[in-house]
C-alpha cells in the first residue's frame, strides 16, 4: 500500500489540530456511554439483591413450615450452658444451607464481613426484618411486625407470631434493603433495631429505592420516598393485620 505524500515528498501526518479533534470525539462519546454503563451496571446490582431477597423470603416460609412461627427479631438463648443473642437471619441461615452470600447486597460496596458469631452477633450487613411493623421497638404489648413483641432477652419467655396472625401473607414486607446496624461490644438493642423497617430503609442504594420481600417470598422494588410514605395503603404493608395503625406513625 503507497503512503499519501505531500508536494514536497514527506509523507503525510496528522496534525495536531486534528489530533483534537479525535481526542475531544472520544471524550464525548465517552460520555454519552458511560452513563449508559453504570445504569446498567446498577440495574444488573439490583437484580442480583432481589434474587438475594427472593432466597430468603423462601427460607423465611421454610421456617415457618417447620415450626408455625415467624423468628424472633432477636431472643436470648441457651448453648452449652452460655446465654447468647440469636439473630432472625442466622434462623434463616440453616433454612439456606447457610450461604452467607445472599445476606449481602451487591449494591452495598463497603459491606462488612458477616460471621453472625454466638459470642458475639451482628445482623448482616444489608438486610433488614420487619420487627414491629409501623410501631417502635421494643414493643410494649403485641408487635404489629414479625417479632412477638415481648421481652425476648429473657429466657422461655418469649412470645412468638403464629404463621396465622399474618391476614395478608402477599401485602406484608417481611424483609428489605436496609441501614446496616453497627457492631461492637459496646452495641446495645437500640444499635441492633434503630426504630423500625421504616427508618432503617436504605436510600443510597438502587437509585435511591429498596428491594422488599413479602411474607409469601414474592419481591417488590419501589423508591424509597414510595415504600415510607404515610398513608394507609403504605402503612398497612408494615402490619400483620394488615391494617394501618395511624396511631404508630408517630414513632
Amino acid at each position: 500500500m503507497k503512503r499519501l505524500c505531500l508536494r514536497d515528498g514527506h509523507p503525510s501526518a496528522f496534525s495536531l489540530i486534528e489530533l483534537l479533534v479525535v481526542v475531544a470525539i472520544i471524550a464525548i462519546l465517552a460520555a454519552l456511554l458511560l452513563p449508559g454503563l453504570a445504569k446498567a451496571k446498577a440495574a444488573g446490582q439490583s437484580a442480583v439483591c432481589k434474587s438475594n431477597l427472593r432466597q430468603i423470603g423462601i427460607g423465611l416460609n421454610q421456617y415457618t413450615t417447620e415450626f408455625r412461627k415467624y423468628p424472633l427479631a432477636a431472643a436470648a438463648e441457651s448453648v452449652s450452658g452460655a446465654t447468647t443473642l440469636a439473630m432472625w437471619d442466622g434462623k434463616l441461615l440453616a433454612m439456606m444451607s447457610s450461604n452467607r452470600a445472599v445476606f449481602v447486597c451487591p449494591s452495598y460496596k463497603d459491606a462488612p464481613s458477616w460471621t453472625n458469631n454466638v459470642r458475639l452477633p451482628v445482623p448482616n450487613p444489608s438486610y433488614g426484618y420487619n420487627t414491629v411493623g409501623t410501631g417502635h421497638y421494643p414493643a410494649s404489648g403485641p408487635s404489629l411486625g414479625l417479632d412477638g413483641g415481648s421481652d425476648s432477652m429473657n429466657l422461655g419467655k418469649a412470645t412468638f407470631l403464629n404463621e396465622t396472625q399474618v391476614k395478608s401473607p402477599s401485602d406484608m414486607i417481611a424483609i428489605a434493603d436496609a441501614q446496616p446496624s453497627p457492631g461492637g461490644a459496646d452495641r446495645d438493642l437500640d444499635d441492633l433495631f434503630p426504630v423500625n423497617l421504616l427508618a432503617e430503609l436504605i436510600k443510597p442504594r438502587h437509585s435511591f429505592g429498596a428491594n422488599v420481600v413479602f411474607c409469601d417470598d414474592h419481591v417488590e422494588y419501589a423508591k424509597e420516598v414510595i415504600w415510607v410514605r404515610k398513608t394507609d395503603a403504605a402503612r398497612k404493608r408494615f402490619n400483620n393485620d394488615n391494617l394501618a395503625h395511624p396511631e404508630s406513625w408517630i414513632n
